[in-house]
């Protein structure tokens, strides 16, 4: 491998009672009063010594992980270690967006990390590789790769999504009609919008095919290749916007998010078509036990978790996923104290 890939893995501590003071002072200036800025979006699964232990055990090429936080750092993180980079959100977003509480502002800043490489891979903190995985696998001779899946916009208001998430995504795919055809995208790169190896998820393809524009992009909710510059040009393209987005110190029905600067690399053909690998899960009392199987047996590279729970299935949710993952992952890494 001879590019740098970095990770991005974004985090906070919702129990920091420094940031719990900030984000509640904050809070008075907004009516925030919706799921998409609800405290349970801050519960602590307290496993993310499991994410760092698998990405050292199954990507072992990565060449830096970056943890970027609001300033606190979890207790089991090693300072020392080489590949480590611990970002504060005052190391590289404006002063005049923060202090923020709004995960887009907090990405859709990313390309002014200074040390951060031109090619990196936007984790998250519940994303668990269970097996081992290439840098080909994302990064194909400096090519980010990935499946150029179209999917409509379903507006929807049901347990863990929340409406919020359906008005980004309009906004995301409104700013991409707005800059690209859909038919002159398609005809230029054919090969990779209807590459067979995505298998039957081309058939959402053949069902947009009528439209002239895009309806939508399918997210696969795993961590996602993408690359510093198409980040920054999309910024001196579209930087009243992004500038507006960023003011948002909450989540807003006005933001954009990160996904844009993917679909940008579809639309612009900037990829390299393949399906991709792993599951998301929506974890809940009645299926954690399967899901946590599931990551014992290692049923595939990557798992991605999401809860829609109460409070105390949460606690019963947690020990079990958490449990399955020390059974995989026992042993310490270089990422720990």
């Amino acid at each position: 491998m001879s590019e740098k890939i970095d990770i991005i893995i974004p985090w906070v501590d919702g129990n920091d009672p420094s940031w719990l003071k900030v984000k509640l002072e904050t809070e008075k200036k907004y009516n925030i009063n919706n799921k998409a800025n609800s405290n349970v979006r801050y519960e602590s699964w307290d496993n993310l010594h499991y994410v760092f232990r698998a990405i050292e055990r199954f990507m072992p090429w990565v060449n830096h992980i970056f943890l970027v936080t609001c300033g606190h750092l979890p207790e089991f993180i090693n300072l020392d270690n080489p590949k480590l980079r611990t970002i504060k959100h005052s190391d590289y977003i404006p002063k005049e967006y923060l202090p923020t509480f709004n995960s887009n502002v907090i990405e859709l800043n990313y390309h002014r990390i200074q040390d951060l490489s031109e090619n990196y891979i936007l984790f998250n903190d519940d994303c668990f590789p269970l097996l081992p995985i290439p840098a080909e696998y994302y990064f194909k001779e400096g090519i980010p790769c990935d499946q150029a899946i179209e999917s409509p916009i379903m507006p929807v208001d049901v347990g863990a999504i929340s409406n919020y998430a359906s008005y980004v995504k309009a906004n995301n795919v409104l700013l991409i009609n707005k800059h690209f055809s859909k038919r002159v995208v398609q005809k230029k790169n054919w090969e990779k919008w209807y590459y067979e190896g995505y298998g039957e998820l081309l058939d959402r393809n053949r069902g947009l095919d009528y439209w002239n524009n895009f309806a939508g992009f399918h997210d696969y909710h795993m961590p996602v290749p993408l690359k510093k510059s198409t980040l920054s040009h999309i910024w001196e393209i579209e930087g009243e916007q992004l500038d507006m987005v960023s003011h948002n110190q909450f989540r807003m029905a006005s933001d954009l998010s990160q996904c844009i600067s993917r679909y940008w690399q579809l639309c612009t053909g900037d990829f390299v078509p393949q399906k991709s690998i792993g599951k998301p899960y929506l974890v809940t009392i009645d299926n954690y036990t399967e899901v946590a199987e599931g990551i014992r047996n290692r049923v595939c590279q990557m798992v991605c978790l999401t809860e829609d729970c109460t409070p105390d299935e949460f606690v019963i949710i947690r020990t079990a996923i958490n449990s399955a993952l020390q059974d995989i992952l026992p042993d310490k890494c270089g990422f720990e104290k």
